[in-house]
């Protein structure tokens, strides 16, 4: 082999091993790709799921009540993740809200609430009132009301009543655990109560709100309160013609309810 073909074999070896120094590896064909479904449940920051993205809750108190106390943001929390839960699975309830509880999915029996309900979109206002909140050794328990009449779910491209709803509202009953040192959760910024996000889609916390709390119950079983009918009378306040009952095919609009804008939503949070 003479020398100059000698050089230009070397010259061509060199030029395909910097190619090859300059290509990018091969793509892994094992690594999982990320899915929406991947972002819940969540750790660290809430993000709202498009399935609820178009439905609201409007929360009211009976006088006396800040929405903003501590005792009434944990209440409206663990309600709305409850509501989130049977809307579309406990995976999807804000952040500590699974833990805190300890609610299980799977649904039937066993499990508190599905881990996926498969349903949606949900479009339109879930009511909600905090009627007290009663100091225990441990904690505290509120009594509250919900009424879903004006949510609805697109079934079929038609929008018909949810399977939350009911014309007397449902009562609701939970018990706060307290398991760290009261002042390093019940201590918080003053917030003004009447700050109007003005936002139409839901609205969320972004962090855990159940740092240092158990939450136990979500309806209202115990005697001395239960299936009393305390809740009809501010149910029927907002529609007063609406059915104890609502079956799912009562009916089937082709456009959807009206949504009211959240209150008091979470302005002290991104969402």
């Amino acid at each position: 082999m003479s020398r100059l073909l000698r050089m230009i074999i070397a010259a061509l070896v060199s030029m395909l091993a910097f190619v090859a120094a300059c290509s990018p590896p091969p793509e892994d064909e094992t690594a999982p790709t990320p899915t929406l479904s991947s972002r819940w449940p969540a750790t660290e920051f809430y993000e709202v799921p498009d399935s609820i993205r178009d439905a609201t809750i409007v929360w009211s108190a009976e006088p006396g009540i800040d929405l903003f106390s501590a005792e009434a943001k944990l209440f409206r929390a663990a309600q709305e993740s409850v509501f989130i839960g049977w809307m579309i699975g406990l995976d999807y309830t804000y952040v500590g809200f699974k833990d805190s509880s300890g609610s299980k999915g799977g649904g039937g029996i066993f499990g508190d609430f599905e881990d996926d309900t498969g349903e949606g979109p949900f479009v339109g206002t879930i009511h909600g009132r905090i009627q007290q909140i009663i100091p225990t050794d441990t904690g505290f328990d509120v009594l509250g009301c919900v009424l879903s009449v004006g949510l609805d779910v697109r079934t079929n491209d038609k929008y018909s009543p949810s399977r939350l709803t009911d014309g007397e509202g449902g009562d609701l009953r939970s018990r706060f655990i307290r398991t760290v040192d009261p002042k390093s959760v019940l201590e918080t910024p003053p917030t003004s109560s009447v700050r109007k996000p003005s936002s139409l889609h839901w609205q969320a916390p972004t962090g855990d709100q159940f740092t240092g709390w158990e939450v136990e119950g979500f309806v209202d079983i115990d005697p001395a309160t239960a299936e009393k009918g305390r809740c009809v009378p501010w149910a029927k306040s907002l529609y007063p013609d609406a059915p104890a009952v609502i079956p799912r095919d009562a009916y089937a609009n082709d456009e959807p309810p009206p949504v009211l804008p959240a209150f008091p939503g979470w302005p002290e949070d991104r969402y």
